[in-house]
């Protein structure tokens, strides 16, 4: 005698939910990053095919300070740049802390994390910072990893970091050359030095607002017809693989509706 599984059953392998609502998930997070085209267009030194690791982006932006960046040798010029990251890095987090609820048994930390989100100015402590330790886990390492490990699984917070690691990577870049300047004995190699910053950005909203920006030196740069022609070919591209991923999302959530639908009226279709 052969068992046949009943298909009539309502009960749903809980794997198969849990799968199909992390689909949901990702598919929300993906019509978030969606709203907007960002095209930015850079020259730089060298191409790095470095590929993005959530836990190592974490880890090498969270020791940023005045006094890690004077250790590490990094161009006084380019200080509050880096600290700027880190405090972008910061402030999602206490985003993330505020959403999920985590300090509402803590009023003190609670005054603190509005205190950064409040205050443009305020300066940021490393030595109280409430960002989980990467570097050196408290007494428990494995709550500590955890709380590491939840904060990346937060959409929103890694899309910051991405976008803050592909920043800092630019900065990382400069800071060689400027460095590189100064061992050749450059006059001003802070002038010098015309690389590895974001000469041109365009940003094309949903709602049909469109921002470009260019920076002062792309007027000043030799090569700027050229660096102008890549962008808006850039922007065209983008611009087509934008309204074509459009499309698509639009169409994958209109099936998954009706085939919802679609199951419910079978549904109550079985049962009368």
């Amino acid at each position: 005698m052969v068992n046949t599984p009943d298909t009539n059953s309502n009960e749903i392998n809980p794997n198969l939910r849990k799968n199909f609502n992390n689909f949901l998930q990702s598919l929300t997070d993906v019509l978030i990053d969606i709203t907007a085209l960002e095209v930015n267009t850079m020259v730089v030194d060298h191409i790095s095919g470095t590929k993005f690791i959530p836990w190592e982006a974490y880890r090498d932006i969270y020791p940023i300070s005045t006094t890690y960046l004077e250790r590490a040798g990094i161009h006084p010029s380019l200080w509050s740049r880096y600290l700027s990251l880190r405090k972008q890095i910061e402030t999602e987090y206490c985003l993330y802390c505020l959403e999920e609820k985590l300090l509402e048994q803590d009023a003190s930390q609670l005054r603190e994390y509005v205190r950064v989100l409040s205050d443009p100015t305020a300066e940021l402590d490393i030595q109280k910072t409430k960002l989980p330790n990467p570097l050196s886990p408290s007494a428990n390492p494995a709550v500590e990893i955890n709380k590491i490990q939840n904060l990346l699984d937060d959409s929103r917070f890694l899309r910051s970091l991405r976008k803050v690691d592909e920043l800092k990577a630019a900065l990382d870049n400069r800071n060689k050359s400027l460095q590189k300047s100064e061992a050749s004995q450059a006059l001003d190699p802070v002038e010098e030095v015309t690389t590895d910053m974001i000469y041109a950005q365009s940003i094309i909203q949903l709602d049909g607002d469109i921002i470009n920006r260019y920076h002062q030196r792309l007027f000043e740069h030799e090569h700027k017809d050229i660096i102008l022609d890549i962008h808006r070919q850039g922007v065209t591209a983008g611009e087509k693989q934008w309204h074509g991923l459009l499309e698509f999302m639009v169409n994958l959530v209109e099936s998954l509706v009706n085939q919802g639908s679609s199951s419910m009226k079978n549904l109550f279709k079985n049962r009368n």
